[in-house]
């Protein structure tokens, strides 16, 4: 299962961004293995969560772990492509989740 982190930096210990349309890079996670992306919606002008969602759509992703619950526009977003949004208050890094 590929699981997209929104995170600051390109990193295993990267800490868990607060935001998902704002953040500077994603972590995708799959069978151990991470790769890191830029965010291409962290310098949009409007429709940052859109654009990430979109991105993480394109990228074959099956979840996405927030540190704090995403905007509706992103998250109905994901959610119809049917991607599972799980929200993980406490997360603090990105090394949690391997």
């Amino acid at each position: 299962m590929r699981i997209l982190v929104p995170v600051s930096s390109k990193d295993r210990n990267a800490e868990v961004s607060d935001e998902f349309g704002r953040a500077p890079y994603f972590a995708v996670i799959e069978n151990g293995n991470v790769e890191f992306y830029e965010n291409p919606g962290a310098s949009a002008t409007g429709g940052a969560g859109v654009k990430a969602s979109q991105f993480a759509i394109n990228l074959g992703v099956a979840k996405v772990i927030l540190k704090k619950p995403a905007g509706p526009n992103a998250k109905s977003a994901l959610e119809q492509a049917g991607i599972t949004v799980e929200v993980r208050e406490g997360l603090k890094s990105l090394k949690e989740l391997l």
